[in-house]
């Protein structure tokens, strides 16, 4: 076979707070890591997103980093750079259970003969998970963790480089004002990314403006309001679409929970038995408020919109093409960004690009 999948760790139970550390374990070229966790609900109390039970994902070799976000970040990269949304099962019911992927890739897409990781041009890279069940999804404490490797078997390739994707600048929004964010210059930008995991409030809530500049601001490369800019997002990519299973606590009583995207969110549900669910979403942002009129059933549908985990991305670079795009993050580019009046000032906004590194 051309290609195979290695299992790097089977599922291993997260049900104590802290950080899962494994050697890669190939000399194959990887073409995509997947990161996925579970967790199983005691109760039907939502609490957050179970994207935030990971709350770190490191590859890195010896001091060198590779990868470097949070589980709802990496996801939110995986699609954006890939077209490809992970798997993604949101499960807030009593004794059932949520899943979640982070596709993090290597290359432009998966099977990518140019650009993929080569385990023989690094010395030791090592997969960091850090972790804390308590974190997101429905009340509960048991739950595990696996990592697959997608890698070249029988095709041979000599990758040119391989894609880098990391956090670089996180700060808590003030009312108005306007953050400069300096891009690394170390490496060619394919695109950037920013957000933040708001609750109650849509992405251009908490980012009202942003200004993408190279050369002192001489060339500006991107250059929106936030509202303008989504809507332009919303033709040009494919909507997030999951699965989404609760169970509200009472008739007529108002029952919260969690989804994926934060922007122009379209929901269709329906309820087992007699009761009749009827959701009453907020404007924008991952909170969900539902009542059902009668009893407490459990509401299954599906869950479709943009921005998934609140993040925007600005590309640089189609999802095939090679080059073009070798001059971004060099000159003294940066990332300007204006915060709403409204924005939430405890909820951090997180900058992250996705860069090329050449072997």
């Amino acid at each position: 076979m051309n290609y195979r999948e290695v299992e790097l760790l089977a599922p291993e139970s997260i049900t104590t707070t802290g950080v899962r550390t494994i050697d890669l374990g190939t000399d194959q070229p990887v073409s995509r890591i997947d990161v996925m966790w579970r967790k199983t609900n005691t109760n039907h109390t939502a609490l957050a997103h179970p994207a935030k039970i990971v709350e770190r994902i490191d590859i890195v070799d010896g001091s060198d980093v590779l990868f470097s976000m949070n589980g709802s970040d990496a996801q939110a990269m995986g699609f954006f750079t890939s077209g490809h949304q992970p798997g993604s099962m949101l499960n807030y019911a009593g004794g059932q259970w949520s899943m979640m992927i982070a596709s993090i890739y290597f290359g432009r897409k998966l099977w990518d003969e140019v650009y993929a990781l080569d385990p023989k041009k690094h010395n030791n890279i090592q997969i960091k998970i850090a972790h804390n069940i308590i974190n997101g999804g429905a009340t509960g404490t048991v739950g595990d963790l696996s990592i697959y490797a997608h890698v070249f078997n029988d095709k041979i390739i000599t990758p040119k480089g391989f894609v880098q994707c990391r956090e670089i600048y996180s700060f808590l929004p003030v009312a108005n004002a306007w953050v400069y964010v300096d891009m690394p210059q170390d490496y060619p930008i394919r695109g950037l990314m920013f957000g933040a995991n708001e609750a109650e409030q849509g992405p251009e809530y908490n980012i009202v403006r942003f200004k993408v500049s190279e050369n002192g601001g001489k060339n500006i490369l991107a250059e929106s309001t936030m509202e303008r800019y989504l809507l332009v997002q919303s033709g040009n990519l494919e909507p997030w679409n999951e699965k989404l299973i609760c169970e509200p606590l009472a008739a007529a009583t108002d029952y919260h929970t969690y989804v994926t995207p934060h922007w122009e969110r379209t929901p269709v549900m329906e309820s087992e038995g007699a009761g009749l669910a009827t959701a009453h979403w907020t404007s924008a942002g991952c909170l969900v408020h539902m009542q059902c009129a009668g009893g407490a059933p459990v509401c299954e549908g599906v869950v479709q919109g943009f921005a998934p985990f609140g993040q925007t991305w600005i590309p640089f670079a189609g999802v095939d093409e090679d080059g073009g795009w070798e001059t971004v993050g060099k000159g003294n580019s940066r990332i300007d960004l204006q915060a709403d009046a409204s924005c939430d000032v405890d909820e951090f906004v997180r900058v992250a690009v996705n860069q090329l590194r050449r072997y």
